[in-house]
């Protein structure tokens, strides 16, 4: 009997491991690619979300609007429990503002009791809702179709000018929201329906 291996079958076990090494590394660097990903969305989707879901309950629920270049301002039933965040569907004035603070573009929710005394005597609490955002514009539509597509208007938290908002007008029946963050990245965008 012949004890050990030839020059032939040591070859073909060597490619053979070969091929099996170069698989698990692709497996391993795929999943690995995977967890950065899973990891990045857990990071970021869950402020993009309640960001998105507050935007479109405060305009799903507001009757009149005005926009200058760092604020849009709704009045309606947009109200909220400070402390849960729960929608309460008070009646409230809500300004969304751009700023610009420490170096940082920031976008915050400032919410006031609207229509009775308590307007005259509550202290607004601004909210933080997301750092980073450069640009929030409001599309509104008059009909789906192109052509009946009303301009978009700018908030940005760069613009210089004074911020003289506009008319008060009755919000429309479908805006378009999006929501530029830093270098363009789309951190919101949706057709909204009332």
């Amino acid at each position: 009997m012949k004890r050990g291996m030839t020059l032939i079958e040591l070859t073909v076990a060597l490619a053979l491991s070969a091929l099996l090494l170069v698989t698990t590394a692709g497996v391993i660097k795929s999943m690995h690619q995977k967890k950065k990903v899973f990891v990045d969305r857990l990071d970021v989707q869950p402020w993009r979300i309640e960001l998105a879901q507050v935007l479109r309950n405060d305009l799903l629920c507001s009757r009149d609007m005005r926009i200058g270049s760092r604020a849009l301002e709704l009045l309606g039933n947009c109200g909220h429990d400070l402390q849960t965040g729960e929608p309460t569907h008070a009646p409230v004035h809500v300004k969304w503002s751009l700023k610009r603070e420490g170096g940082y573009d920031i976008l915050v929710r400032t919410e006031m009791p609207y229509g009775d005394l308590e307007e005259l005597t509550a202290t607004p609490l601004p909210q933080l809702m997301a750092v980073g955002v450069r640009e929030l514009s409001l599309g509104t539509f008059s009909g789906l179709d192109s052509a009946e597509r009303d301009e978009m208007q700018t908030l940005t938290a760069t613009r210089r000018v004074s911020d003289e908002p506009g008319d008060w007008v009755a919000v429309p029946k479908v805006l378009k929201l999006v929501v530029q963050g830093q270098k363009n990245v789309t951190l919101v965008s949706e057709l909204i329906y009332r």
